[in-house]
């Protein structure tokens, strides 16, 4: 390596200076790696277009470096190598779209002219000559659109567009993939996934003004084939190589994106089952421990109710033993301690006796109600 980086602070600094891309030249590192790096050690590299902007001389504002950082200050970037980069989410793909390309290269050849198109692609060309040919001002319906694909082009590119999405979609049929037509939007669908695809052509700003005096859009001849929402989204357009010659790799990014939605899902599933399973255990101890306390109480309940009873009984003896001792044993006396002695007996948790007029419910409210007076 020609530097030496050992601490979070000093590429920090690094990354600051100078774009990603000389660094990892420097370094002996990928880019990919270095880039991981950075993300793991919470390290914020500078906004898209900042070097741009340095160059001609305008402003651009870099994030600080994060102190709330809990993990290690130091880097070790020798296990990054510079093949490292054959990891990346970019080289994957670019891997897969050569894999398509050799295992199915005739598919792959965008006709010159439009032979034996898909169902699809014949429904959309049907739509969008009968929506240009209708005249709201009639009393004829308006075209009906249904199996339409998402194309939006001038009339002076749409025979190119059809055959390059018609080619696509053969493609992609070729290799098991669904493709679904919903109100002004376009799918292809596999492992229960969808992911949205469009084909629009490039416009520019005119320097002539509108009749209300705003500004108009002019086409360019140029295409771009989009894949995703606004959220994960690649557009594949017309530059130094035509669309023509990027077909593979639109299928191999559509299908990249059906896994990572399809693994998405299956991480979200999981994510849902073992909070789920956290839920039961928690509920269930939860539970255990209700029961549990209710057996204590019920275990203090019961030894109170007994101890209470010991003392009701040895209360009922001494003024027995203190009645003969007097001598003043009578008849209402007699019968008063046989009447106690039941009721000893009743709220007596080991005995538990039965009684005429009070059922168990007393037993609690007797002694919640002397715990009232008592206070």
């Amino acid at each position: 390596m020609g530097m030496n980086v050992t601490t979070r602070k000093e590429l920090y600094e690094l990354v600051c200076s100078k774009p990603l891309t000389h660094i990892a030249v420097e370094l002996s590192v990928s880019v990919y790696g270095l880039r991981k790096v950075c993300f793991e050690k919470k390290i914020p590299l500078p906004p898209h277009g900042h070097w741009s902007k340095l160059k001609y001389g305008k402003a651009s504002t870099l994030q600080k470096l994060p102190e709330d950082f809990s993990g290690p200050e130091s880097i070790n970037l020798e296990g990054i190598s510079a093949t490292a980069d054959a990891e990346s989410p970019n080289h994957l793909i670019e891997k897969k779209a050569k894999e398509i390309d050799e295992a199915e290269t005739f598919l792959f050849r965008v006709p010159e002219r439009l032979t034996n198109p898909d169902p699809l692609i014949t429904s959309t060309m049907k739509y969008l000559d009968a929506i240009k040919r209708y005249d709201w001002r009639s009393d004829k319906p308006r075209p009906e659109r249904i199996n339409v694909l998402n194309i939006e082009v001038s009339k002076e590119c749409s025979s190119r567009a059809y055959r390059i999405m018609d080619t696509v979609i053969k493609v992609l049929n070729s290799r098991n993939h669904q493709i679904n037509c919903g109100h002004f939007r376009s799918s292809v669908v596999a492992f229960d996934e969808e992911v949205e695809i469009r084909l629009r052509e490039k416009n520019r700003v005119s320097e002539e003004k509108d009749k209300w005096g705003g500004r108009r859009l002019e086409s360019t001849g140029k295409l771009v084939f989009i894949v995703g929402d606004s959220i994960h989204r690649k557009d594949f357009q017309d530059g130094f190589e035509l669309l023509e010659s990027k077909i593979s790799k639109v299928i191999a990014y559509i299908e990249a994106e059906l896994e990572r939605e399809r693994n998405y899902r299956i991480e979200v599933a999981e994510h849902r089952r073992l909070e789920e399973e956290r839920r039961k255990i928690a509920q269930e101890i939860k539970q255990q421990k209700d029961n549990e306390a209710l057996r204590m109480k019920k275990l203090f309940l019961g030894a109170t109710r007994l101890h209470q009873t010991n003392i009701i009984r040895m209360y009922i003896k001494t003024i027995e033993a203190k009645a003969i001792e007097n001598e003043q044993l009578t008849d209402e006396l007699k019968d008063w301690i046989q009447w106690a002695y039941k009721k000893a007996d009743w709220y007596d948790p080991l005995i538990n006796g039965d009684d005429p007029l009070l059922d168990d419910v007393y037993k609690t409210n007797i002694f919640k109600d002397f715990l009232k007076e008592w206070q």
